[in-house]
């Protein structure tokens, strides 16, 4: 698709091993950077992922959350992904005061705003590992070390 941006060639076979899980090494290096705790569903996912490790990103966090390795945070635990001005508007939207810092307008945000409420109006919500994924990551720190702190 993109022979030009891309210098990885072919995915090395050792990428397209399946590990005793059932997953791609692709696989726990996604489950690596949802850790960052920055990975939400509006993230942009990498085009790497397809080309280094041969996984289609979207199956990759389907997997994961299948296999209870990754979980969904509610709208209210996601919140801080949303910057001041996102956070003003729904602020404005109850007539609310808008001013504060942003852990201000968090809080405030989070007071007025039950999860049915944020459900109208937003649907960003961020990935979270569980404690059967750290497991996993633990068990394949090995991997991670030689594929993810590198940038991949």
């Amino acid at each position: 698709k993109y022979p030009d941006r891309f210098h990885y060639g072919l995915v090395p076979k050792s990428n397209m091993e399946m590990l005793d899980e059932g997953l791609l090494m692709g696989d726990v290096i996604m489950l690596w950077r949802i850790g960052f705790n920055n990975f939400s569903n509006k993230t942009v996912i990498p085009a790497y992922f397809e080309y280094k490790y041969g996984i289609n990103s979207d199956e990759s966090i389907q997997k994961l959350q299948d296999k209870k390795y990754v979980t969904v945070d509610s709208l209210k635990d996601s919140l801080d992904l949303y910057n001041a001005a996102e956070l003003k508007r729904l602020l404005k939207a109850k007539a609310l005061k808008v001013g504060g810092n942003k852990k201000t307008l968090l809080d405030r945000v989070s007071e007025h705003y039950d999860e049915s409420e944020l459900e109208n109006k937003l649907d960003e919500k961020r990935f979270v590992i569980t404690e059967s994924g750290k497991e996993i990551l633990k068990k394949y720190d090995s991997l991670i070390q030689k594929h993810g702190p590198k940038g991949s």
